[in-house]
C-alpha cells in the first residue's frame, strides 16, 4: 500500500486534486452550456431536411445502444439543430467526466492511503475559497434569471431559457470547482473513497486484528456511501430527462431533479463519512499530528 508521507505532498496530490476539480466543473458545465446553446438555436426558423434527420435518427440509436433503450427520444424534431447540440452537449460532457473518475480511480489505486499534510491555515483558506466560489456561483444562478424575469413582455422564450441556461453553467460551474477544491484538503476523505479501490479478502491482512477491523468497517461504510451515490445519479438523471422530453411533463426547470438528488446525496454522504471518522479516526487530521509531522 503505497503512503504519501505526513507534511509532503510528495506524489502531487494537490495537483491532482486541483485537476480532478476542473475536470468535474468544466464536465457539468458542458452538459449545461449544450441545452444553452440548444435554447438560442430555438431562436431560428423551424426547419428540417433529410440530411438533419439522419443526424437526429443516428444519435437516437446511439443513446439507445448507451441507455440499452432506456430512453426513446422523439423521432421527429422540429428544431433538429438543437437536439443536435443538446445531444452533444451531453455526450462531450459525459466523456469528460468519464475520464476524470477514471483518473481519480488509477490515482487511488496508485495511492490508496494519504497522510495528513496540510496545515491549519491551509485547511482554513481552501473552506474561506470554498466558500467565495459558493457564493458567486449562487448568485450568478439566481440573480441572472431574476433579471431577466423583469424583461418586457414579447421577449422570447428561447432567449430568456438559454441566457437562464448559461448562468446556471456558469453557477454551477463555480459551485462544483469550489466544493471540490474546499473538499480537497480533507485527507480522511480521500482515503474513506479509496477504499473502493480495495479487494474486501484482503484488506488489512498484514495489520493487526484491531487495525484490520477499522479498515473493513470503513469499507463497509464506504460500499454503503458509493450505493447513495449510484442511486442518487439514477433517480437525478431519470427526473431530469422525464421532465425534458416527456411531452406532459416538459418544464425549463428539467434540472431541478438533478439538483435536488447531488443535494440530498451529498449530505447522505457527509453523514455516513462523518459516522465512519468519529467511529474508527476521530484524531486522523488534529492539527497536533500535522504539527508534529511538519516538526
Amino acid at each position: 500500500m503505497q503512503r504519501v508521507a505526513a507534511g509532503n505532498d510528495a506524489f502531487g496530490y494537490d495537483r491532482h486534486a486541483r485537476n480532478q476539480a476542473l475536470r468535474m466543473a468544466n464536465g457539468v458545465a458542458v452538459i449545461i452550456l449544450g441545452f444553452s446553446l440548444g435554447s438560442f438555436l430555438a431562436l431560428l426558423p423551424e426547419r428540417s431536411n433529410t440530411d438533419l434527420q439522419e443526424v437526429v435518427h443516428g444519435l437516437d440509436r446511439l443513446i439507445g445502444l448507451m441507455t440499452k433503450d432506456l430512453v426513446e427520444l422523439p423521432a421527429v424534431q422540429h428544431h433538429p439543430e438543437t437536439f443536435i447540440v443538446e445531444v452533444l452537449g451531453v455526450l462531450v460532457g459525459y466523456v469528460i467526466l468519464k475520464h476524470m473518475r477514471q483518473d481519480a480511480d488509477d490515482y487511488r489505486s496508485a495511492f490508496r492511503r494519504i497522510e495528513p499534510f496540510y496545515t491549519a491555515g491551509q485547511r482554513r483558506r481552501s473552506k474561506l475559497a470554498w466558500a467565495a466560489f459558493d457564493i458567486i456561483g449562487i448568485a450568478m444562478a439566481v440573480l441572472v434569471p431574476f433579471l431577466m424575469s423583469l424583461l418586457p413582455a414579447g421577449v422570447p422564450d428561447a432567449l430568456v431559457a438559454g441566457v437562464n441556461r448559461l448562468a446556471l453553467a456558469g453557477g454551477v460551474w463555480c459551485i462544483v470547482y469550489g466544493t471540490m477544491l474546499g473538499m480537497r484538503t480533507d485527507l480522511f476523505r480521500y482515503n474513506f473513497h479509496a477504499l473502493r479501490q480495495e479487494n474486501v479478502y484482503e484488506l488489512g491482512l498484514r495489520e493487526s486484528d484491531s487495525l484490520r477491523e477499522t479498515r473493513l468497517g470503513e469499507k463497509r461504510l464506504c460500499d454503503l456511501s458509493d450505493s447513495i451515490t449510484h442511486v442518487g445519479i439514477m433517480i437525478g438523471v431519470i427526473g431530469a430527462l422525464a421532465l425534458y422530453f416527456l411531452p406532459t411533463m416538459r418544464t425549463a426547470y428539467f434540472w431541478v431533479p438533478i439538483v435536488v438528488t447531488v443535494v440530498v446525496t451529498m449530505l447522505l454522504q457527509w453523514a455516513v463519512m462523518s459516522y465512519a471518522k468519529r467511529t474508527y479516526e476521530p484524531d486522523f487530521d488534529a492539527d497536533g499530528a500535522v504539527a508534529g509531522a511538519l516538526a
